[in-house]
Parts: structure tokens; C-alpha cells; sequence
């Protein structure tokens, strides 16, 4: 990789502190690319940096010339020597659904690639967490993005995720590079335009300095509860049969009994509730007998401290 010299920004700076980490120097690295300014700053730094990426560019076909868009982003991987895949999402998605869509575009075409490397950054971070904090998320999970993590069966990497968006415009600025600009992302139909847009300048300017550090730290310390927490009920032993799935929460503490039923409900694809949550618990500390309630197909059974969750056969 080139030698960082002086001029070099703090986001290329932290792309080849990044790299020299966790690339190997050998395997491709595919590059999620919108060509807004995240992805471009972040497809810069890596030719910088001495890799040339696979780009993957997903056009939602939410604006009439982001067929022209597309053209012109294949064009510009031409030209700098990157291999180009695109698709294009027929309908209108939501954000969860969008999301999973473009991960799947990701995993077919990440075969031999060491990673997937998308362009987040710390103002998207603090957005994340502070969407949880109201969404009234387990303290746990209160953690957004890593920079390393795996979805899909895909290493995802996120060498960005420690700056804010004022480092990335001005290495776009500094290199006279010219971002494809959406207009979705100013539209306040959207949360996370309302986000940036809104409540964030507001929160900034009435509590008299900047939330993203705070939230990023926030970020931070939950995700070390949540690897404390995944170690601590990695410890007990949970049965499963054809019937459903049995574990025995005596001994446990209430934050590590919560955590333990909902890495359990997410292994069985059930959304559990907070007042759900709080009823089981509620059940086990008073070492209630025989108590139940039904979820769709799933009867929660509750016995001195013990859970069932047991899979009922459809009806009829």
C-alpha cells in the first residue's frame, strides 16, 4: 500500500490504518457504491491506498435518472480499473426490506472476497443509536454498527465508522471529487432525513455542543455489555426438541435472564414484545407455576424458574 504522506486527510489515513489491520493483500474487496459522498470518499481512499475494489452499485429506481446514474458509475469503475456489478430493485421497498435486498445483492456476487466494505460513518452511527434510545431498545442493544462484523455470511468492514461526515466532504473537497447527490436523502418523509435535517442540529444547538461523540461512546459501551452478556448465557444450557425449545433460568441475574429469551426468540425468528419480556420475567422471579400465554404459534409455558417455548402444529 502507498505511504501516507502529510497531506493526506484523516480519511485516508484511517483507511490504510484499517487495512493494514484486517486486509490480507491478496483477496478482492467488494465496495457497496452508491457514488453519494460516503461510498466515493471511501472508493478514493482505497485506490489511494493501492486497491482497486469490486464495485457493487444497487439502483432503487426511486428517481427517474437513476438509470443514468448507474451508466455513469459503471463508466467511472472503467475507467479506474474496477470490476462493476449492478441491479436494479423493480419495487418500491421499505427501509428494513431495501436493506436485506441489498445485502443479498452483496452475497451473490462476494464469492472470493475477503470483504464487503460499506461506507458508514459516525453521523450515521449516532443516528442509529439515538433512534434506539427512543425506540426504548434493552440497554444491550443499544449498540449500532462495527466495523467488523458478518451478515449473510459476509465479513462486513466499515473503515469510516470513526469519523463524522465533515471529515469525509472535506477529502471530497480537497480532491475537487464530485458525489452524485439524492434528493431522497433531504426528503422528511424519510426518519433518518428528519434525523439530519431536524433533531439533530436542534439537539446540538439547545444542549450547547455536539451529541454524535457522546452516542458513539454510547454505541461503544453497549456493544462491551452485550459480549459480557453473550459470554455470561453462552454458559447455560438450553435443550431443544421437536417440541420447542426449554432453559432454565435459576441463578441468573434479571438483565442476563432478558438478554438469554431474546437471543432465543431471535434464533426462532418471534418478536418478543417488552411487556412479553417483562411477563416471563415477572412469572420466573416469583417462581410461578404451570403460568402460560400463547404468540401466534408459540405457547410460553412458565415453571419455577424453567421456560418452554413450545412450537404448536397449524391449524387447520
Amino acid at each position: 500500500m502507498q505511504s501516507v504522506t502529510p497531506q493526506n486527510c484523516h480519511v485516508q489515513i484511517l483507511t490504510q490504518d484499517f487495512l493494514s489491520v484486517h486486509w490480507d493483500r491478496k483477496s478482492p474487496l467488494l465496495l457497496g457504491y452508491s457514488g453519494g459522498p460516503d461510498s466515493k470518499a471511501l472508493l478514493y481512499s482505497l485506490i489511494e491506498c493501492g486497491v482497486k475494489p469490486h464495485i457493487a452499485h444497487i439502483d432503487h429506481g426511486w428517481r427517474e435518472v437513476s438509470c443514468i446514474e448507474a451508466e455513469q458509475l459503471r463508466a467511472e469503475a472503467e475507467q479506474l480499473g474496477c470490476p462493476f456489478f449492478s441491479t436494479r430493485l423493480e419495487k418500491k421497498m421499505g427501509e428494513d426490506e431495501a436493506r436485506r435486498a441489498r445485502l443479498a445483492f452483496f452475497a451473490s456476487i462476494y464469492s472470493g472476497c475477503q470483504a464487503l466494505l460499506l461506507a458508514h460513518h459516525a453521523d450515521d452511527l449516532a443516528e442509529t443509536v439515538l433512534k434506539r434510545v427512543l425506540e426504548g431498545a434493552h440497554l444491550a442493544h443499544l449498540s449500532g454498527m462495527q466495523e467488523v462484523s458478518q451478515q449473510f455470511s459476509m465479513n462486513i468492514w466499515r473503515p469510516l465508522l470513526k469519523i463524522k461526515k465533515s471529515e469525509i466532504l472535506k477529502y471530497l473537497q480537497e480532491r475537487e471529487l464530485n458525489p452524485l447527490i439524492d434528493s431522497s436523502n433531504f426528503d422528511p418523509t424519510y426518519l433518518r432525513s428528519r434525523m439530519r435535517m431536524e433533531i439533530f442540529p436542534f439537539l446540538n444547538e439547545r444542549f450547547g455542543k455536539q451529541t454524535t461523540e457522546n452516542l458513539t461512546l454510547l454505541s461503544e459501551r453497549a456493544a462491551e455489555l452485550k459480549k459480557y452478556l453473550d459470554k455470561k448465557v453462552s454458559e447455560v444450557k438450553v435443550q431443544k426438541g421437536p417440541w420447542g425449545t426449554l432453559v432454565d433460568l435459576n441463578g441468573l441475574e434479571r438483565v442476563e435472564q432478558r438478554h438469554l429469551i431474546q437471543k432465543i426468540a431471535a434464533k426462532e425468528s418471534l418478536i418478543l414484545k417488552r411487556d412479553h419480556i417483562d411477563t416471563l420475567l415477572s412469572w420466573v422471579a416469583d417462581r410461578k407455576k404451570s403460568k402460560v400465554f400463547m404468540l401466534g404459534s408459540k405457547k410460553f409455558l412458565v415453571d419455577m424458574g424453567r421456560i418452554c417455548m413450545i412450537s404448536l402444529p397449524p391449524k387447520d
